[in-house]
């Protein structure tokens, strides 16, 4: 993978662009306090992750594409095998590589298996590890996820 030009971790481009406040004519000053930013962090990582892939299919000659609305998102994985070993494997590289390809605000990404389910328990758990720089500090963020065994959406939380 390429390495990638330093990104200023902090508020995102959406969050820039909603106004809370339309009456307020004032410029709002970013950034914002932690616990927002990180907040915002954790929305765009669930929309990231609940983004279905296109089917159409990208010109691997064209790098730029690469990380273009064309790939951003999950392939649909209704079909793979998630009571194996390898298929959650399988899943947790997938949400590994999309994290690292489009959260720039992130480093050092892991992501595993929380395997805390009883045996009629359908829902899958991953915990996702990563650091993101909020201002001059580094943050360590581990959030658990479960993915809903009917839709395949994600749910995403900080962990306590």
């Amino acid at each position: 993978m390429e390495k990638r030009a330093h990104v200023s971790s902090g508020v995102s481009l959406l969050d820039k662009l909603i106004d809370h406040d339309p009456r307020n004519t004032a410029d709002v000053h970013f950034p914002l306090n932690n616990q927002q930013i990180v907040r915002g962090l954790i929305r765009d990582v669930e929309a990231l992750l609940n983004t279905r892939l296109s089917w159409v299919k990208v010109d691997n000659s064209l790098p730029e594409l690469r990380q273009s609305l064309l790939t951003y998102g999950l392939p649909d994985f209704s079909s793979m095998p998630f009571s194996s070993k390898d298929g959650q494997q399988h899943l947790c590289k997938i949400v590994k590589d999309t994290l690292l390809e489009f959260e720039p605000r992130f480093k050092d990404v892991s992501v595993s298996i929380i395997n805390d389910k009883d045996d009629v328990d359908r829902v899958l758990r991953l915990r996702i590890s990563a650091v993101s720089e909020l201002g001059q500090k580094h943050h360590e963020l581990v959030l658990d996820s479960e993915v809903e065994p009917v839709s395949l959406g994600i749910k995403v939380s900080e962990t306590a």
